[in-house]
């Protein structure tokens, strides 16, 4: 797990900065500042303890949840609990310093003072937490606006590359002679591909069965194209109706199977791709044959960059994409979960 440096250097900053004001304030009780501040450092241990529940288990557990009356219910008890606790703290810290102030935490006003203090705090933190959320929601839909525009570029310079509309319009040419009707039905099937592929993928997300529809296209123009020569598996698991995806994330890996599938002496390459959809989440597989020699060569190149940062924006923290080279295959595996808890 990594750490973020900068984020607690913030916290440690804000609660300094809590000290400070808070000292400030209570010099008209104090001789000096210095004489409020260790008062106030014992006050932000407990409020912070407050602060981190609320922030790690109430919200997100809680409030995000839609679980709203028990949250509320929580936080209640959660006031109760600190303001308590920061009381009687206070009021066994000051019991040789100064009787009398330990008696007023001891108080049900000094219960109110601590439970009025921890309230400010609570609710100031609470507002910075969905302040800096909305920052970052806000960021992330900028840079996905961008990665978008980036992604349709180079969706369009690099996915329809003339060496696949070559072989696939000449591949059509040699089938005419041979079976008119089946080259027409792999000219519709062509036709489907450059139009999904043209106006579909200026679209933030597509069903799932127009992808699947289009991958289905693709690999059977790749089976046209090389012959008898690679044996394709190719499997769609479970229920994939009203399913939305972004387009084309799944064309490269496929693609790249096929350019780099390669099998020793006489034997056929094999690709298996398997989509499979489990509930709210969806896992996509490919893994096709290598020989030795073209495994340290096989690169994805910048087609990978760029799924790989459409997924860190479209499905952050909800997805796991895995590629592993082996000495006889080359496999990727991504698992996507499709909606946010």
């Amino acid at each position: 797990m990594k750490i973020n440096v900068r984020l607690i250097l913030l916290h440690l900053f804000i609660w300094m900065l809590y000290i400070i004001v808070w000292g400030l304030r209570d010099m008209a009780y104090a001789p000096t500042f210095w004489d409020t501040i260790d008062g106030n450092l014992i006050g932000s241990i407990w409020y912070s303890i407050g602060v981190y529940i609320n922030f790690y288990l109430l919200i997100p557990f809680l409030l995000l949840k839609n679980r709203k009356p028990v949250y509320i219910f929580s936080t209640l008890v959660l006031i109760v609990l600190i303001s308590y606790l920061s009381a009687q703290t206070f009021s066994l810290y000051y019991v040789e310093i100064h009787e009398p102030t330990s008696e007023f935490f001891d108080s049900l006003e000094g219960f109110a003072s601590t439970g009025s203090e921890f309230l400010i705090v609570l609710g100031f933190s609470t507002c910075l937490y969905f302040i800096n959320e909305w920052y970052v929601k806000e960021r992330r839909l900028k840079e996905l606006e961008s990665a978008s525009l980036r992604a349709e570029l180079d969706l369009l310079k690099g996915q329809i590359n003339p060496h696949f509309l070559f072989n696939a319009l000449n591949s059509v040419h040699v089938l005419i002679r041979k079976d008119s009707e089946k080259a027409l039905e792999i000219l519709e099937k062509f036709s489907d591909l450059l139009s999904h592929q043209l106006y579909d993928v200026e679209k933030e997300f597509v069903s799932l069965d127009t992808e699947i529809k289009n991958l289905a296209n693709f690999i059977e123009l790749q089976e046209l194209r090389f012959s008898n020569h690679i044996k394709v598996g190719w499997k769609v698991q479970g229920e994939t109706v009203g399913l939305k995806i972004p387009p084309m994330l799944f064309l490269n890996f496929i693609e790249n199977a096929f350019k780099h599938s390669h099998k020793k002496d006489d034997e056929d390459a094999q690709i298996n791709i398997l989509l499979k959809v489990d509930k709210d989440s969806l896992e996509f597989s490919c893994v096709n044959s290598v020989t030795g020699r073209h495994v340290g060569n096989y690169n994805l190149g910048i087609g990978l960059t760029n799924i790989k940062r459409r997924l860190e924006l479209l499905y952050p923290n909800r997805h796991t994409l895995e590629i592993e080279r082996a000495e006889d295959q080359f496999s990727v595996n991504l698992q996507i979960r499709l909606y946010e808890d």
